[in-house]
């Protein structure tokens, strides 16, 4: 079923206090579903254990998008033999473009992406210190994973995005 999905994969760093998060998917687009397949969850890990870790998972000819807030990182797996690494795209209003897109898919987790479960169990919106309500801003727990599925989906908009012409617009 799966061979006929678009597979994406994501790359979020992590070393002391966070893990770095690894998160593999095969995306339906025309039933808009999402299946998460596969993840890593590790705190302590050198660049060196992460490409390790991606080689063993047969991930190494796979496009990985991963978090750009760390291009050294980025270059170091490259060099290490992970050459399809790519940062990826953040600018204002990126996370919650990003939540907005995976929120457009039904998602399916296999039952092994335990801490998968538990990050989406928990993910949670942020509220106003005054009011209490929620607002537009994810607290920064429990989302590593998420994260990672964030990175990823930035590949399924190529293709998607068209650049308009400036022709005859008076621009």
């Amino acid at each position: 079923k799966f061979r006929t999905m678009r597979m994406i994969t994501g790359l979020d760093f992590g070393y002391t206090n966070d893990p770095t998060a690894l998160v593999r998917a095969y995306v339906d687009e025309k039933e808009m579903k999402m299946y998460i397949v596969e993840e890593h969850y590790e705190r302590g890990m050198l660049n060196s254990n992460i490409a390790d870790m991606i080689k063993y998972k047969g991930l190494n000819k796979t496009e990985i998008v991963a978090d750009s807030a760390e291009p050294k990182s980025i270059d170091e797996l490259k060099k290490l033999g992970i050459t399809r690494v790519k940062p990826s795209t953040k600018g204002q209003g990126s996370v919650l473009q990003g939540i907005q897109m995976i929120q457009q898919y039904e998602i399916i987790i296999h039952p092994s992406c335990e801490n998968f479960i538990v990050e989406i169990s928990n993910y949670a919106f942020d509220k106003d210190k005054k009011t209490g309500k929620p607002i537009n801003k994810p607290i920064d727990d429990f989302n590593h994973l998420l994260d990672a599925l964030r990175y990823a989906t930035q590949s399924l908009l190529v293709g998607r995005v068209r650049v308009m012409s400036t022709f005859g617009l008076g621009i």
